[in-house]
C-alpha cells in the first residue's frame, strides 16, 4: 500500500494537477456550467411535457399547451451550440487576464461562430437560413474551438497593446467598444478565411469538419461503459488524496455529454428513447451523496454509529451527503489517505454504476435525460427530474448497496473509535 501510495503522490497526482489547473479546461468548464440556469430551464420544461399518461398528452394536445411548452427546449437545448460559443469567451476572457474584454470576447466569439456556421439556401424563397442542428449538439465543438482562439488572440491584441485609444472622459462601455475593434476585425477576417477555406472542400464546413472527425469518434469512445469507469475511477483516485476529481474528469467529459443533452431532450420530446444511457444522470449516480458514492457511509454512520465520535459527526455529514455534498465526510472523517476506506470508495460508485447501466440495457428502468446540474438532488428526486421514475427508484436501491459495501469497512472504524473512547474513559476515571 505505501508503494502505491508513492507511486501515486510521485507519478499521477502532479499531471491530475497540471490537468484540473489548466485555463482551456477551465475557461471551458466554467463556461459550460454558466449556462446551468439556461439547461435547466429547457431540461424542466422537457421532462413536463413528455409525461408518458395518455389522459395527460391529450389535454396538452387539445390545450395546445404542449404546444407552448415545446417552444421552450428549442431556443435552450437545441442552441447549446449558440450560447457556449459566448459562455465560454466570455468565463475564459477573465481566466486569462483580460477580464475588462470580457463582454467584447464574448460576442467576437459568438460572431465568428455564426461565421463558420452554414447557411442553407433556399431558392424558391431567395432566402438563406441558419439551421439549429449546426447551433446545437452539432456545433458544441467547433463553439469550443472558436472561444479559445478568440480568447487567446484578444489576449495577443490586448498584451501587446494594439487597441483604438479613446480620450479621457468617453463613457466606459464606449471605450471598451473600440478597444475591442481592432482585434474584432482581425479575428473575424481570420475566422471568415478559415470559413472560405473549408467551403472548398469536401467537408464544406468547419462545423462538418469536426463533427465528422473529432466529436463523433469522442462521442463513441465516451459512449463505452469501461471507458466511463475509468473515468469515475480516476476522478475517485484523485479524491482520495486529496485532489477535487471531478475538476479534472468533468472537463472532459462536460461538451460531449452537453451534446448528448441535446440528443436525449430530442428524442425524449419525440417520445423515443433515449439514445445516450451515459451522461450527467449516470454520472450523478457514481455520485450518490458525493464522489466515491458516500451516501452509504453516512447513512451507516448515522444509523449504526456506536461511538459518540461518529453519531456526532453524523449529524453534520448525513444532511448534507443527502444533497450530494461530502467534502465534509471526505476530509473531516477522514476518507481521503484512509487506507481503511479505499476499496469501498473505489468500488460502490463501480457497482452501482455498472448495475444501474445493465438494467438500463435491459429495459428494465428508463435512462435518464442526462441534465447538467442536477446532482445535488437526494434520490428519487434527482431520477424524477431526470425524467425517469425507475432511475429514482433505482437510486434508492443504490443507496443499500452503497449501505452495505461501505458497512464493514465503516463498523471497523467504528469499533475502533469506541474502544479508544472506553480507554480514554479508564485513564480519565
Amino acid at each position: 500500500m505505501n508503494a502505491f501510495i508513492h507511486f501515486m503522490e510521485k507519478r499521477f497526482i502532479p499531471v491530475a494537477n497540471k490537468i484540473s489547473s489548466n485555463r482551456y479546461l477551465k475557461s471551458v468548464s466554467t463556461g459550460s456550467m454558466s449556462l446551468l440556469g439556461v439547461i435547466m430551464l429547457g431540461a424542466i420544461f422537457t421532462v413536463i411535457s413528455s409525461l408518458s399518461w395518455e389522459p395527460y398528452q391529450n389535454f396538452l394536445s387539445v390545450t395546445n399547451i404542449g404546444t407552448v411548452m415545446n417552444y421552450i427546449p428549442a431556443y435552450t437545448i437545441d442552441l447549446l451550440g449558440l450560447y457556449m460559443a459566448f459562455s465560454i469567451a466570455y468565463c475564459g476572457a477573465g481566466i486569462f487576464g483580460i477580464k475588462e474584454q470580457a463582454l467584447g470576447t464574448g460576442f467576437i466569439s459568438l460572431v465568428c461562430f455564426l461565421l463558420l456556421t452554414p447557411l442553407t439556401e433556399n431558392p424558391e424563397a431567395r432566402a438563406s437560413f441558419l439551421s439549429t442542428n449546426y447551433l446545437g449538439a452539432r456545433g458544441v465543438f467547433v463553439a469550443i474551438f472558436v472561444s479559445l482562439i478568440t480568447i487567446q488572440l484578444m489576449k495577443l491584441f490586448v498584451e501587446k497593446n494594439i487597441t483604438i485609444k479613446m480620450p479621457d472622459g468617453v463613457p466606459e462601455m464606449v471605450t471598451k467598444s473600440f478597444t475591442s475593434l481592432i482585434p474584432a476585425v482581425v479575428i473575424a477576417s481570420l475566422f471568415g478565411i478559415v470559413k472560405f477555406g473549408f467551403s472548398v472542400t469536401s467537408y464544406n464546413s468547419a462545423t462538418d469538419f469536426v463533427y465528422t472527425l473529432l466529436q463523433e469518434p469522442l462521442q463513441r469512445l465516451t459512449g463505452s461503459l469501461t471507458a466511463f469507469l475509468i473515468l469515475i475511477l480516476i476522478s475517485n483516485l484523485l479524491w482520495f488524496f486529496g485532489i477535487h476529481g471531478s475538476m479534472t474528469v468533468l472537463p472532459i467529459l462536460m461538451p460531449i455529454f452537453l451534446g448528448y443533452l441535446a440528443d436525449n431532450s430530442a428524442a425524449v420530446a419525440a417520445g423515443e428513447a433515449v439514445p445516450h444511457a451515459i451522461n450527467f444522470g449516470l454520472y450523478d449516480l457514481a455520485c450518490l451523496g458525493g464522489s466515491g458514492a458516500t451516501i452509504g457511509l453516512v447513512t451507516d454512520m448515522f444509523l449504526f454509529s456506536k461511538s459518540k465520535r461518529y453519531k456526532s459527526f453524523s449529524k453534520i455529514v448525513f444532511p448534507s451527503g443527502l444533497f450530494g455534498v461530502n467534502e465534509p465526510v471526505v476530509f473531516g472523517m477522514p476518507v481521503m489517505l484512509n487506507v481503511m476506506l479505499l476499496i469501498p470508495f473505489l468500488l460502490t460508485p463501480l457497482v452501482i454504476t455498472s448495475l444501474g447501466y445493465a438494467l438500463i440495457s435491459m429495459g428494465i428502468i428508463t435512462a435518464p435525460i442526462g441534465i447538467l446540474g442536477a446532482s445535488s438532488l437526494p434520490p428519487l428526486i434527482h431520477g424524477i427530474v431526470q425524467g425517469s421514475l425507475s432511475f429514482g427508484i433505482y437510486q434508492l436501491f443504490a443507496v443499500a448497496i452503497s449501505m452495505a459495501i461501505y458497512y464493514p469497512f465503516f463498523k471497523t472504524l467504528d469499533n475502533q473509535a469506541v474502544q479508544e473512547e472506553r480507554l480514554a474513559q479508564e485513564q480519565a476515571a
